[in-house]
């Protein structure tokens, strides 16, 4: 007979097994000992305050609100469940994860084959003092468009279930609360006609009543191309308008979300316009600096501006911490914040020869579960089937290996959390797992996309011998290496502690031991370290390669044919 225990798993409940799982027929696997630990280079210097980047790992395109002493954040999830990350901080230096605004199936629905550079794209964060709400706004793409939710106090981490706005098209909706009491919506849209070029782009704007909570009216176009549109920028997107003294501030992304990333602004007398280019612009870019400069941020943009409770106004905006010159990343785009200068009336938030600095943080170590809930980092790919996984009396995870693996594009037995630095180990100790044939594994996974990815645990080798793998996948190849276990005897109770470095340089190193649970105490603690002579290139897993808006998700993964 199985028990069920109700837990809060990232920010929402769910029943889990206390047992067994869902499927009685499919194996489990038994994982213990999960530790993400953050490393640094020898000698490295480590960031001041002023340089990490705010939120480290792939948390981009920030939306962020102060109401009072309280300041709310929030990022994209994209193919991930839950979904909307959000922070809490009272001094915009020390934030404190609540968890996800979108955290139940009525809000968020990421079926199998979305992409998983699909779903949630740069939600917004906003509150009307009028009502005394919150509204966070984003896209659903491949999956339903534009919606909102609401809440009276996103500490509660309970948020309406969505509101969708089908007049409002494209991505990156935003919006306005003006202090008259009118509201709009801001978004990214095609142009009225043609598209004059690849990339061209226009921000329009909506009439919202708050009241009946429906846009009204006919959208209109408000900035065209970008700021300049005989250079035929890119991708104007990310818009946030504000009221500033007696001025309208428009401030987009433009250029794309690689390298020519740029944020720029525009100013209007009115919030529908006409607006125009300030004098300064960018405001914010890293385009065109040297690669080889150290410890480099590049791709900033899509940002965010706030004042603080002294009136000092700040940014916040999305940059990549690339481990080598030629771009390639792990972590995707992470958030920064940086202090927003006022030069001839408008806001800017870094000077165009300004050398943003993205060093590593402090160590620290992080887990994946406690006795009794997973931690709010956690998340899965794509919305998970029910009770696939439970957490034991003694605190271990269990996990129903699944037949889905990760290139069938649907929802894999697999709990991750991002990589937060080029630099870091990440350990598990498998303790029961009983694979039977190659398709069988349980242990650590790296996670770009469904078809750039490194599964290392117990599995079976060509051989039939119960073997410890890497299994490497880079778009249309796969690459395995395996090292036969001593004490392999097919009892699913022997425990293999796996072991991933990530030197911080390009190269993932991977190593495990058996401790025997038949010798004394402290041997079967410790056992003896093998590890494998080749090490697997980390680019294999950046957004350079893949082509994704992520970053690595680290974690325990673990599937079975069921022969």
């Amino acid at each position: 007979m199985k028990t069920l225990l109700r837990l809060t798993v990232c920010g929402f409940a769910v029943c889990l097994m206390t047992t067994a799982c869902s499927d009685d027929s499919a194996p489990v696997a038994e994982f213990s000992d999960f530790n993400y630990t953050v490393t640094l280079p020898e000698s490295h210097e480590v960031a001041s305050p002023d340089w990490a980047p705010l939120l480290p790992g792939c948390y981009p395109d920030p939306s962020i609100v102060r109401v009072g002493d309280d300041y709310y954040l929030v990022n994209s999830s994209f193919a991930f469940y839950p979904g909307v990350p959000i922070w809490h901080s009272t001094d915009l230096k020390n934030w404190e994860r609540l968890g996800y605004v979108l955290n139940r199936p009525s809000q968020l629905s990421l079926p199998d084959s979305i992409r998983i550079s699909g779903g949630i794209y740069a939600p917004d964060i906003s509150y009307n003092p009028h009502n005394e709400t919150f509204y966070m706004v984003t896209t659903l793409v491949d999956n339903g468009g534009n919606f909102y939710v609401t809440t009276k106090n996103p500490k509660e981490g309970n948020w309406s279930d969505p509101v969708w706005i089908p007049e409002v098209g494209g991505i990156d909706p935003s919006f306005f609360f003006d202090s008259d009491g009118k509201a709009y919506i801001v978004n990214n849209d095609g142009p009225e006609g043609e598209a004059l070029y690849d990339g061209h782009r226009t921000i329009r704007i909506h009439d919202f009543d708050w009241k009946s909570g429906k846009v009204v009216g006919e959208s209109k176009v408000i900035v065209d191309g970008g700021v300049d549109i005989s250079q035929k920028p890119i991708w104007i997107e990310g818009p946030h308008l504000y009221h500033i003294g007696d001025r309208y501030f428009l401030m987009c992304a433009e250029g794309g979300t690689g390298p020519d990333h740029r944020e720029v602004i525009f100013e209007s007398d009115s919030p529908e316009g006409p607006f125009k280019p300030c004098k300064i612009n960018p405001i914010l870019t890293q385009r065109g600096l040297d690669p080889f400069r150290p410890d480099p941020v590049t791709c900033a943009g899509h940002a965010d501006l706030v004042e603080d409770k002294s009136g000092k106004w700040w940014a916040v905006f999305l940059g990549v911490r690339p481990y080598s010159p030629d771009g390639h990343d792990i972590m995707g785009r992470e958030t920064f914040i940086h202090p927003v200068s006022w030069k001839g009336g408008q806001p800017v938030i870094s000077d165009r020869d300004e050398v943003l600095v993205g060093r590593p943080q402090q160590e620290r170590e992080s887990a994946l579960w406690t006795d009794s809930a997973l931690v709010n980092e956690a998340f899965f790919i794509r919305s998970p089937r029910p009770d696939f996984f439970s957490i034991s009396p003694e605190g271990s995870l269990l996990m129903e290996a699944s037949p889905i693996v990760i290139a069938d594009r649907k929802s894999p037995s697999a709990i991750g959390r991002w990589a937060t630095e080029n630099a870091f180990e990440v350990s598990v100790t498998v303790d029961r797992f009983g694979p039977e044939t190659p398709a069988d594994i349980a242990g650590l996974l790296l996670y770009q996309d469904d078809s750039h990815y490194i599964v290392f645990g117990k599995s079976v080798n060509k051989d039939g011998d119960e073997a410890c793998v890497v299994r490497t996948v880079n778009g249309e190849e796969t690459e395995e290496m395996d090292i036969p276990l001593s004490l392999g005897d097919g009892s699913s109770s022997r425990p293999l502690k796996l072991k991933i470095n990530a030197d911080g340089k390009g190269l993932y190193n991977f190593s495990f031991s058996e401790p025997d649970p038949d010798s004394d105490e402290e041997s079967a603690e410790e056992g003896s370290t093998t590890g494998f002579t080749r090490p697997v290139p980390a680019s294999i897993l950046s957004t350079r390669t893949a082509g994704n808006f992520t970053g690595t998700m680290v974690g325990v993964y673990a599937t079975s044919s069921g022969k």
